[in-house]
């Protein structure tokens, strides 16, 4: 490991160990909403001991104006991995989705928990699942009533994606390629194929985005309409995005501690930088961007360079996050083998 990730990680622990007396009185006390998220050091930048001190004096500034954030509620809590959890969340209700079934969250209502096998993919459509079991699409309502099929794939897809009245998946060629299909009907229509492989996918409204990568290493993200008509983005090299969030203005990925988080428009012409040099994993975007990263969650708030810190996390990693307009929603590992969801007010921008 290179000194500065080193580096990195003492400073991480310098601001665990001062978030040590906050945390103590429960998952709503965290550092100021003046509070820094993690950010990457320059690559070859020294460790000086000025830096260590900047760093444990802006901890404990914000340890002085914790009751500033907004308190963070355990909405649900599961004796099942983390890992393999989904989140869906929007102004109706949030869904988390497990490889035991999947439970319905809304507000003043007590958590739904339905016990079905959903299969290795699902995606949300409306007040309905959209999953692959034994050779086919299938979609059952979040009352988990009224299970019904809707076409024969005889093989799970690697991507399932819905959005709108529109729905899409992505299956592996056993060349190692792509082909995106769409429903005709009652059956499959093949609407894009590649010899490239895929390692992340979205939909918005009857479009598909996906970042295909090459056997050379490179990569470039690429969109394609349910009328077959294609472009993709010019190649870039270096790790690809791991995931594509839907914005109002744009597709976000996070592109590495240095590149950090960056936006690109859906006709794919232009690449912004949203915020550089930060960790943001995994990410999701509502009238703003809300980041994970070990520890905790930040947001990025529209039309500003400056991130706010939301909430501590102490029970373990978090493993997925969801946001509306008014609040942002995770999924975070527990050290006993159970997952947790939490959820927090958006404050104002």
């Amino acid at each position: 490991m290179l000194a500065p990730q080193r580096w990195l990680l003492f400073l991480g622990a310098l601001a665990v160990a001062a978030l040590i007396p906050w945390v103590s009185r429960g998952p709503g006390s965290a550092p100021s909403v003046s509070s820094s998220p993690a950010r990457a050091e320059p690559q070859g930048a020294a460790p000086t001991n000025a830096a260590s001190k900047m760093a444990a004096s802006k901890m404990a500034s914000s340890k002085s104006a914790a009751s500033a954030l907004p308190e963070v509620s355990t909405l649900y809590e599961e004796a099942t991995s983390a890992y393999h959890a989904r989140l869906f969340a929007d102004e109706g209700a949030v869904v988390l989705v497990t490889q035991t079934g999947f439970t319905t969250l809304r507000a003043g209502e007590a958590p739904a928990r339905h016990a079905i096998s959903l299969g290795p993919v699902v995606a949300r459509q409306g007040d309905a699942l959209v999953f692959w079991r034994s050779g086919k699409l299938r979609a059952i309502s979040l009352t988990a009533e009224n299970e019904r099929e809707l076409a024969v794939v005889p093989a799970p897809p690697q991507y399932l994606l819905a959005s709108g009245g529109q729905l899409a998946w992505i299956q592996t060629t056993r060349e190692g390629g792509t082909s995106i299909q769409t429903l005709s009907g009652s059956g499959v229509r093949v609407v894009f194929k590649s010899e490239e492989s895929v390692s992340a996918a979205i939909s918005s409204a009857s479009f598909i985005y996906w970042v295909s990568e090459r056997r050379d290493g490179s990569w470039h993200i690429g969109r394609v309409g349910l009328d077959g008509q294609h472009t993709s983005t010019a190649v870039q090299r270096g790790r690809p995005p791991a995931m594509l969030a839907l914005g109002p203005d744009g597709l976000y990925f996070y592109a590495g501690p240095e590149r950090g988080v960056r936006r690109l428009t859906f006709d794919l012409k232009l690449e912004t930088a949203v915020l550089a040099k930060v960790i943001c994993s995994p990410l999701a975007v509502s009238s703003r961007v809300v980041c994970a990263q070990v520890g905790g969650l930040f947001e990025i708030p529209p039309a500003s360079s400056a991130p706010r810190f939301l909430a501590v996390e102490r029970a373990g990693p978090v493993t997925t996050v969801g946001a509306t307009a008014e609040r942002a929603f995770w999924v975070a590992e527990r050290g006993d083998g159970q997952l947790v969801v939490r959820s927090v007010v958006l404050p104002e921008p």
